[in-house]
């Protein structure tokens, strides 16, 4: 796919715990199968996304993009898309599944896309291209979620968990947080094992399932964290974004909330 699909129209709002939040963006990519065949394919990347964007849509009211097999151009075109939608009362969450990997003669960490030359690194999407179209979304809720081997690499200092009940919502709300979720660390991780998706998907899912009201991405996660690691040997990571626009004291939120019916 060289372009991608637009956005989806917005939608009106039935119900909302944080009605502060003025729209609800998730973008979701899932790479399966790789134009160059030294690039092993994937058995349950496009899966993931496609459940994950069902448990964003339905559960917590985002509007949701998957695009499958994603190229480069397509990947930074759908991020470009969504930096010019998303306004500063928005809430995002941009979702990765596909191979990752890190160059052994510079150390960074770069996505695969669909349509790679695996001898080639300039035709992967390096951490600093990811963080760079990260940083030009305005939404001050803003956050990467990224199952793919060495994903931990975009990840800077740990965020300890809050609790909802010591924080103010509306303060938190107001600030710039550009955070990353991760399935593991600098590290692979594995694709599949749990009713067809990655062990850390079918966590994240779980956890979302079971949002009551909201919570503070730091509280999702760690049920994910606790709930990958007890199975596998992989560790999740969260906290800002390495080289991020994330502001002291602020959190992503995760907010119950229901769309109307598309017409």
């Amino acid at each position: 796919m060289l372009q991608p699909p637009p956005l989806p129209p917005a939608r009106a709002v039935s119900t909302a715990a944080l009605p502060q939040i003025r729209r609800k963006f998730a973008v979701l990519f899932g790479n399966d199968n790789y134009k160059d065949a030294s690039v092993p394919s994937l058995d349950n990347a496009g899966r993931d996304v496609d459940a994950m964007a069902r448990v964003l849509e339905s559960r917590l009211g985002y509007e949701t993009l998957v695009v499958h097999d994603a190229g480069r151009r397509a990947m930074v075109g759908a991020l470009n898309r969504l930096a010019l939608a998303a306004r500063p009362d928005d809430s995002v969450v941009v979702y990765y599944a596909g191979h990752g990997t890190v160059s052994e003669v510079n150390g960074r960490g770069y996505w695969i896309p669909a349509d790679a030359d695996a001898s080639r690194p300039q035709s992967w999407l390096a951490n600093a291209d990811i963080e760079r179209l990260m940083s030009r979304i305005r939404a001050s809720q803003v956050v990467l979620v990224a199952d793919s081997c060495f994903s931990g690499t975009l990840v800077g200092a740990p965020r300890r968990a809050a609790s909802p009940d010591t924080l103010d919502i509306d303060t938190l709300l107001r600030r710039r947080t550009e955070v990353v979720m991760s399935s593991g660390g600098n590290e692979p991780v594995a694709d599949g094992g749990r009713n067809g998706h990655s062990p850390f998907a079918a966590s994240l899912m779980q956890a979302l399932e079971s949002l009551d009201a909201w919570r503070p991405g730091s509280s999702i996660y760690q049920r994910v964290r606790a709930d990958v690691t007890r199975r596998i040997p992989q560790t999740p990571q969260y906290g800002p974004m390495r080289r991020g626009q994330d502001a002291a004291g602020g959190d992503y939120v995760f907010e119950q909330r229901q769309l109307a019916a598309q017409r």
